[in-house]
């Protein structure tokens, strides 16, 4: 993967080293017939998959099933010559027709919940970074590229140089969204498998990008899991974009 190397002078003696690995996602299945439950609207074709415990666990290196999530694999395929808006956000997944849709839950949020379980007496006050050596940090950020005005992400490097990082984390964002403009703060590193910064950066680069697409993209949404008789029931994934939905049958039996 083509990456571009950034430096920040921070505040507080802490120079940032930015690494920009583009958007998020992974490949597309090669046509959207390909996925198990697919429909289309004028603008484009979706298709989705769910992506069985075992391999996601594989795919990711995390216990998502074990922190209370299930992955679903989307491919979205516009239309020649259409240009679509993509946000994860603008889909949601139904698992009971009696209560309201889910929405895909981010990567910090999830590896926050992941880390908790591992290390139950520890209250960490932020996600996303790795405490690598002393004065070291290494985290996930995004940021907005200054060439395109998009938005992208990668790996963030802070090296100490004596003085400290001086300013506490900002508050949390607020419900379920993809928040931007994480700073990276020390991290203990995790014994019993990937750390919390690890974790968080593996979903966050397989996830489902956003922003304007005009080629097929795919990607990973994270859903809280269903319990009792909602997790055998068949479900459904909607995306709602400019006024038109498609409607998704997942089948049941995960």
């Amino acid at each position: 993967m083509k990456q571009t190397l950034l430096l920040f002078l921070a505040s507080a003696g802490v120079a940032v080293v930015v690494f920009a690995s583009g958007s998020p996602g992974i490949r597309p299945r090669r046509l959207a017939t390909d996925y198990p439950s697919h429909e289309g609207t004028s603008l484009a074709t979706v298709g989705a998959a769910v992506i069985p415990a075992s391999e996601a666990r594989r795919i990711l290196g995390a216990d998502l099933k074990a922190a209370g999530y299930v992955v679903i694999e989307v491919g979205v395929f516009p239309e020649p010559g259409k240009d679509v808006e993509l946000s994860p956000s603008d889909f949601t997944l139904v698992t009971d027709p009696n209560a309201i849709g889910a929405r895909p839950v981010d990567d910090e949020a999830i590896a926050a919940t992941i880390d908790r379980k591992q290390h139950p007496q520890r209250n960490p006050s932020r996600a996303g970074d790795i405490y690598t050596s002393a004065g070291v940090t290494v985290g996930h950020g995004t940021w907005t590229d200054p060439n395109t005005g998009r938005r992208t992400g990668g790996t963030i490097t802070g090296v100490e140089t004596g003085v400290g990082i001086g300013a506490p984390p900002p508050a949390a964002c607020p419900g379920i969204g993809y928040c931007d403009d994480r700073q990276p703060y020390p991290y203990p590193p995790s014994s019993t498998g990937p750390n919390r910064g690890q974790i968080e950066q593996e979903l966050w680069q397989q996830s489902l990008p956003d922003g304007t697409i005009h080629n097929p993209v795919a990607g990973y949404l994270y859903f809280p899991k269903p319990s009792g008789k909602a997790n055998k029931a068949a479900w459904v994934l909607r995306w709602d974009n400019n006024g038109a939905r498609v409607k998704l049958d997942l089948p049941a039996g995960r």
